[in-house]
């Protein structure tokens, strides 16, 4: 059996959003007007998806690490267990300069040809996460993605409600998260879409779940993981330089046919600057360019 810790943080608020109108910047904080918990199965050292390296779950960042196309299994409860509630679940970006920005898969994933779009409806090919509940509706609202699934109280002798999620693009993909962290929001909604509590979750989904974590843990503490690797140390008084990358401006005019084709096309070359921005640091250098394309997108 897959054992993971169990997580609860409860926050009061004052007023309760409709989800049709807050603010990206609040849609991933915590609150809960109802007690919302979730409980993550976390993998052992010992079991099966830890000695594949299928996924894993860092304790110290609250973060999980997933390969793509495994199923993440989660657990939710809520108090009181009321009846007719929803919860909707939306994949965003954790930085708060790409809050804005939707969440989508890359390019390569979303070819008819890949076969994990085969016999899907359409309307869910976009979507990094699904959730393998029948009944889940995918919705799409201003290019922002989000699942919403009914929710049944608990069956007798149990406390929690099962769902199970999958991923179907990394966050590596350059047409797609483009490296950018990002984290689930699970929102428990009425009827009337009121929001009663949201709950956060921190995600990446890689090829190597086990390697990711511990580079992530390490940088948190300041410190390089262990590698077999040798390490080129600076010589002393010799600055450390950022990543360089070509700064030369290109001006590029070209004809594109179709809406689609051209904003994919934008949005490839947006996200290419997004990348390298992020690798040497070099934001102020790249905003202007990078703005200047969302202009350019109806």
């Amino acid at each position: 059996m897959l054992r993971w810790n169990s997580l609860t943080i409860a926050q009061t608020v004052s007023s309760i959003y409709n989800y049709k109108t807050y603010k990206a910047q609040r849609r991933r904080q915590n609150f809960c007007g109802h007690k919302i918990v979730y409980v993550k199965d976390v993998c052992s050292k010992d079991s099966l998806d830890a000695i594949y390296n299928l996924k894993a779950y860092s304790q110290n960042l609250q973060k999980v690490f997933i390969n793509m196309e495994q199923t993440l299994p989660l657990r939710f409860k809520w108090d009181p267990p009321l009846d007719g509630l929803y919860l909707r679940t939306s994949m965003v970006f954790s930085l708060d300069q790409y809050r804005n920005d939707p969440v989508q898969r890359c390019h390569n994933h979303m070819a008819q040809s890949n076969r994990s779009n085969q016999d899907i409806d359409p309307r869910i090919i976009k979507h990094v996460v699904r959730c393998t509940d029948p009944l889940s509706m995918y919705e799409e609202n201003n290019e922002h993605l989000s699942i919403v699934t009914p929710l049944r109280t608990p069956q007798v002798g149990s406390q929690y409600v099962q769902m199970y999620f999958k991923f179907f693009c990394k966050n590596s993909c350059t047409s797609g998260m483009n490296r950018r962290p990002t984290e689930l929001v699970f929102t428990l909604e009425d009827h009337m879409y009121k929001v009663i509590g949201r709950r956060r979750l921190l995600v990446r989904v890689c090829s190597c779940p086990k390697r990711d974590k511990e580079k992530e843990e390490a940088e948190a503490m300041n410190t390089l993981p262990n590698t077999k690797k040798r390490k080129l140390s600076a010589p002393p008084n010799k600055k450390v330089m950022l990543p360089s990358c070509d700064t030369h401006v290109y001006n590029v005019q070209l004809n594109v046919v179709g809406k689609e084709n051209y904003l994919a096309v934008m949005k490839y070359a947006y996200d290419i600057m997004a990348g390298q921005a992020s690798r040497t640091g070099q934001f102020e250098f790249f905003k202007p360019y990078m703005d200047n394309i969302l202009h350019k997108m109806p």
